[in-house]
């Protein structure tokens, strides 16, 4: 009985190590060819530091004054841009999604507005509310607020009709629909789409803090590159990479304890 389970277990332990080898790969190839471009120099230091270099500038950077003076003020101005983009979004998305006529005011100025160059207005940003933590919450929310009403639309659009028929038969009322059949179907698809827009907070803060930024992970690494020091900027990039790499994982794990019906 066990060997037999031990065989049955076999090929789903051969599936997962078959999976984690192929994830794995592509970073242990690059790594690989970072570190023979710089211990052979073949490309200069200035250029592409060694990932010993950059290793020990990364945990360098692991001390009370860099969370203090620069993880923490980028940290607290991801969570509130995206909060607000969020509060912005939600009832927009939803509403367009479920009422044509919404769709119709809402949809074409979204449309219109993501396709536009964040970094443009970066400039007006400035102008209108200094180089404060301000702009830089500004600059995020308006990388994210327009794409984030969309794809709140379409999640809560994709809802089955025969699920909002159903209601309407047994006597629900718009918002009673949108609240007991609509969100429940559709939060699964919105806490997605909020896993994919935060990672656009982050690349839209850093941009915000390369231009115009006193404190926060961007504006050290400009600094870096002023003063040549590559290794510090490959570690405050590789520092912004790990900081998004958790919160997708924490995306993840969430939902999956959270909408255990999806």
């Amino acid at each position: 009985m066990c060997s037999a389970s031990a065989l049955g277990n076999r090929p789903n332990v051969m599936r997962q190590l078959r999976s984690l080898l192929v994830g794995v790969g592509p970073f242990v190839f690059l790594f690989a060819l970072w570190y023979v471009l710089t211990n052979f120099q073949i490309v200069d230091s200035v250029f592409l530091p060694s990932p010993q270099r950059t290793a020990r500038s990364f945990f360098g950077l692991l001390s009370i004054e860099f969370l203090r003076e620069n993880l923490a003020p980028s940290v607290w101005r991801v969570a509130a841009a995206f909060a607000l983009s969020v509060l912005v979004a939600f009832p927009l998305g939803v509403a367009s999604g479920q009422m044509p006529i919404v769709a119709r005011l809402v949809h074409p100025i979204c449309s219109f507005t993501r396709y536009l160059p964040v970094a443009a207005f970066v400039p007006l940003c400035i102008l209108w509310f200094g180089i404060g933590d301000e702009q830089k919450i500004a600059v995020i929310i308006l990388g994210v607020v327009f794409q984030l009403v969309l794809l709140f639309a379409v999640n809560t659009a994709s809802v089955p009709q025969e699920l909002v028929e159903t209601g309407r038969t047994f006597g629900l009322t718009r918002f009673a629909i949108i609240r007991r059949i609509v969100l429940p179907c559709s939060l699964p698809a919105m806490w997605d789409s909020l896993r994919i827009t935060a990672g656009w907070a982050w690349s839209y803060l850093v941009l915000a803090e390369l231009v115009a930024g006193n404190r926060g992970v961007g504006y050290f690494i400009v600094q870096s590159q002023r003063y040549l020091e590559t290794d510090r900027v490959f570690a405050g990039i590789l520092f912004i990479g790990i900081l998004g790499a958790i919160t997708d994982f924490a995306f993840r794990w969430s939902g999956r304890r959270l909408f255990k019906w999806a």
